[in-house]
């Protein structure tokens, strides 16, 4: 009798998982692709914007010293009110026993506007190099209505 009820019970579990499963899969299907929130932000007075944008680093200083713009569908444009900047700097190191080590050293500030602040903009240029990141995100807009508005987030690496 105990061992009926085992069996009843396992065969009853298995369905329900592979229902479960089965279900699961099928709503994975009709998932829409992820979508970024925010309206689309571009480096300088290009049409390179990505969350994702991998650039020399000539391009990103040329775009950079630019600035950020962003603009509505109808192509009216928005006026920042300020961005989150992050630099990743990767470094080479040495510990105290002399093994080399690859260290990132990050840079942040908040700058207003659409432009870098000055306390960065004014050694960052000099220091790029290849494998270096850029973190551009809580990108703030105001619309010709005055609305306040979000920017898409941008990573941006140095190739």
């Amino acid at each position: 009798m105990k061992q009926g009820v085992k069996l009843i019970l396992i065969l009853a579990g298995s369905f329900l998982t592979i229902s479960i499963w089965a279900k699961s899969s099928q709503s994975d299907k009709d998932k829409k692709p992820k979508e970024f929130p925010g309206f689309a932000v571009f480096l300088g007075n290009s049409n390179l914007s990505d969350v994702d944008l991998r650039i020399s680093k000539k391009v990103f200083d040329s775009l950079m010293k630019q600035g950020l713009t962003s603009r509505d569908s109808s192509g009216v444009p928005f006026q920042f009110h300020g961005f989150m900047f992050t630099y990743g700097e990767r470094n080479l190191y040495e510990d105290s026993i002399g093994n080399l080590m690859v260290i990132t050293d990050l840079l942040t500030e908040y700058c207003d506007g659409n432009k870098l602040t000055e306390n960065i903009a004014s050694g960052l240029f000099q220091r790029t190099k290849k494998g270096d990141t850029a973190y551009i995100d809580d990108i703030k807009l105001v619309d010709a209505k005055g609305k306040s508005r979000k920017g898409r987030a941008m990573r941006i690496i140095l190739q």
